[in-house]
């Protein structure tokens, strides 16, 4: 962890105008791929977990942001802090005082949130920074255990645990950061000093805590790069019983990866006789690669690591509620930067985990497929800046007839390209493809070397062109922004207005067929319906909402495909169709009905992404 800005951040890649190699999806004859991955869908390999969806801080001191819009989608599942708001123990002169309790506060007030539904992260504590040693203490800074003596530590442990575990939230502890490195731990790790403080926490947080986890021991250092420290903390763990419920390290080597590191720390357990024990890599990515390519080979990789969980670094730390920098603050307000679209697109990685090429040159790629979802999703990156042509072949695909059921498939290529903010990706394909062989290749292009890409495969639309199946996006044509239930609320009345996209589920809508090509529009995070407001016929009025289903004229649309492959809805009531009030791009607006003006390109035309 670093708890100052890093200057010299990687340029932001410039946005490019956008256009797919092939027009068609299938081997290319003559044209050889410089990066050739591959998925099979026909091999599950376990549950998708997410793991890499945690933060080292970046969440406000009060807990209350980022808001949810930008936390909630992400299906974050790991947090670590330690307050940082002052110098802790160590401020107060080693003893509670309104330092320490000022941290202790926080962590409380971001606990209360983050664990509690709808998230449910492990919350690892950060006891060394609440004591003080945050890289910020002073040079004569009296470190726990000096000379023997560890009264003070267990004081302080006494206060902090017991207030904590008093809350009723759920912790996980973990007892010192980077202790190998002097800005931490200046007595030096693993010597008789560091072991007793070591020795003396997990016997008293054990004895306070019973049910907690705790976890250890954040090395800076992979076994790759110090395996000598790694082996000589394993055996005094092991022979002073004291060895923590979960193994905790850092991947922010150039480049560390996760599948490697974690067959090095399963090895070096078994070496020190202790059976597998589930690992945490705390924090991961340096500095100098905070790419949205970056972060999503980090995700392809942890998804195959068998790591439990894995939080990325925080390089502006702390307090900016800025998660850990996936969000980029636009004249006061904090938006989505390419690295969170890359967050974005992993978390849709859910249902089960399927085999995959893993690594190939410098490009990798996981994938999952979600038969209840109805949908297989990759997510691929590259930790080296890779420009160039990539092919993804998908084979398996007689094995998931609820993606293929009509021997094909629609087949959506976001490219998420290296910005800051990005307001969404870049779609450069979106279309059906036969997948009567089996088997289909995805050929794209990493226009720009800190590109990240995400592949959606989703049932196909019908015969005769009818509307996808599933839940899409619903983007508006004339500005970008996505059909979206105001206040992500699930109560019937709330307006349909238009929000910047955010992947959340009451921006998904899927389209289910009544009778006479009309259907009902159904939003996802409340099953209820776009309607007019009490069937209204008339037009230019605000009254587009959300109702239960109740077969109602007013709740019925048919979509009418533009020649740009976008859609208009024309509602069966009044024979209008779906409308941004006004042809505005505000963010609220709510919809109306309007005239159809059968135009691509209107504020009436929407493509589902």
């Amino acid at each position: 962890m670093k708890v100052r800005a890093i200057p010299g951040k990687l340029a932001m890649a410039a946005g490019t105008v956008l256009a797919l190699a092939v027009p068609t999806l299938g081997p290319v004859p003559g044209a050889a791929a410089a990066e050739s991955l591959s998925v099979n869908l026909a091999s599950v390999t376990g549950p998708a977990t997410g793991v890499g969806e945690g933060f080292l801080y970046g969440v406000s001191q009060d807990g209350t942001q980022p808001a949810d819009q930008y936390l909630q989608p992400l299906g974050a599942n790991a947090f670590r802090g330690g307050g940082h708001v002052s110098g802790g123990w160590i401020g107060d002169g080693y003893q509670n005082g309104s330092g320490t309790q000022a941290d202790v506060n926080t962590v409380i007030a971001q606990a209360r949130r983050l664990t509690q539904p709808p998230y449910h992260v492990q919350y690892q504590v950060l006891v060394s920074d609440i004591f003080g040693a945050d890289a910020g203490q002073p040079s004569n800074t009296m470190y726990p255990c000096s000379n023997g003596n560890c009264s003070n530590w267990v004081t302080f442990l006494d206060t902090v645990i017991g207030e904590l575990q008093a809350t009723g939230l759920k912790f996980s502890y973990d007892i010192w950061n980077e202790p190998e490195l002097s800005i931490f731990w200046g007595p030096g790790v693993n010597t008789t000093q560091y072991f007793q403080m070591w020795d003396t926490a997990y016997r008293e947080i054990r004895r306070l805590a019973p049910g907690a986890l705790i976890v250890g021991p954040s090395f800076a250092f992979t076994p790759q790069r110090d395996n000598g420290e790694w082996q000589t903390w394993l055996a005094h763990v092991k022979t002073a019983s004291t060895v923590p419920d979960e193994i905790t390290n850092h991947d922010e080597g150039d480049v560390d990866d996760p599948v490697t590191v974690a067959q090095a720390i399963d090895s070096d357990l078994a070496a020190a006789g202790l059976p597998r024990i589930p690992l945490s890599a705390n924090e991961y990515q340096p500095a100098d690669r905070q790419t949205a390519g970056v972060t999503a080979w980090y995700l392809a990789r942890f998804a195959q690591s068998g790591y439990t969980n894995a939080m990325r670094g925080n390089w502006v730390c702390c307090l900016a509620p800025n998660l850990t920098g996936v969000l980029t603050q636009v004249n006061g307000s904090w938006q989505p930067n390419g690295n969170w679209w890359a967050m974005r697109a992993y978390a849709d990685m859910t249902g089960s985990d399927v085999s995959t090429s893993g690594e190939v040159g410098s490009t990798a790629i996981s994938a999952a497929e979600d038969s209840s979802a109805k949908r297989a999703v990759a997510i691929i990156g590259d930790s080296n800046g890779y420009t160039g042509p990539v092919s993804v072949t998908y084979s398996g695909l007689g094995s998931v007839p609820w993606l293929a059921s009509n021997g094909s498939v629609n087949v959506t290529v976001d490219r998420i390209p290296d910005q800051y903010p990005l307001s969404s990706p870049q779609v450069v394909y979106d279309q059906n493809v036969s997948a009567s062989s089996g088997s289909i290749t995805v050929p794209f292009t990493f226009q720009a070397s800190h590109d990240a890409f995400a592949v959606y495969l989703t049932p196909a639309s019908g015969s005769g062109g009818g509307f996808p199946s599933g839940y899409h996006r619903l983007v508006v044509a004339n500005d970008g922004l996505c059909l979206d239930v105001y206040g992500n609320t699930a109560a019937a009345g709330a307006a349909i207005d238009q929000w910047s996209c955010n992947g959340q589920a009451n921006q998904q809508f899927q389209f289910v067929p009544v009778s006479g090509g009309y259907g009902e529009l159904q939003a996802q995070n409340s099953g209820d319906d776009m309607a007019v407001a009490g069937n209204s016929t008339a037009q230019g009025t605000p009254d587009i909402v959300q109702e239960p289903v109740s077969g109602a004229s007013g709740s019925l649309w048919k979509p009418v495909q533009q020649s740009d492959g976008s859609w208009q809805f024309q509602n069966s009531g009044s024979g209008l169709c779906l409308d941004v009030y006004g042809a505005g791009s505000n963010l609220g607006q709510q919809l109306d009905q309007w005239p159809c003006k059968n135009a691509p390109g209107t504020n009436q035309d929407f493509t589902p992404r």
